[in-house]
């Protein structure tokens, strides 16, 4: 199996979008956040691996969309959108057969367990039917 490096494309796509990246202090107790006027993401120093992976992603949304300000409809959107950049549905189905738990399942994947929930809001009913059929599998077995 090919192993993703999802950092590396994080760090492509924001290259390609012609916003730059640093770590510094966020505001507040956030571990990231996008300036849209400067194209600028920050992210807070010292997060876990996952914890800045997952933020990337978020605020790197937040960079396509062209969002400015804080909102729950764009912080959904910025959700969904760095789902989609960091789990596919294989990836899923795969951890999934080995865990029953979303948090385990979320670890495993090598992110914060906002992500699992955004990207179940971007499947399909059939598709969801499948990872909670292999979700029961496992905690059966």
């Amino acid at each position: 199996m090919v192993t993703t490096n999802y950092l590396t494309n994080l760090e492509n796509l924001s290259d390609q979008m012609g916003v730059r990246v640093r770590t510094a202090p966020a505001p507040g107790d956030w571990w990231g956040v996008y300036d849209r006027r400067r194209k600028l993401i920050t992210l807070r120093p010292k997060l876990a691996r996952w914890q800045y992976d997952s933020t990337f992603a978020h605020e790197l949304g937040h960079a396509y969309f062209g969002h400015h300000g804080h909102h729950p409809k764009t912080e959904l959107l910025a959700n969904r959108w760095a789902a989609c950049r960091l789990i596919t549905f294989e990836r899923l189905l795969e951890h999934a057969a080995t865990t029953f738990d979303k948090k385990a399942l979320a670890a495993s994947l090598g992110v914060m367990p906002w992500v699992i929930d955004a990207f179940e809001e971007t499947l399909t009913y059939s598709q969801k039917l499948v990872v909670s059929e292999r979700l029961s599998e496992c905690h059966v077995a």
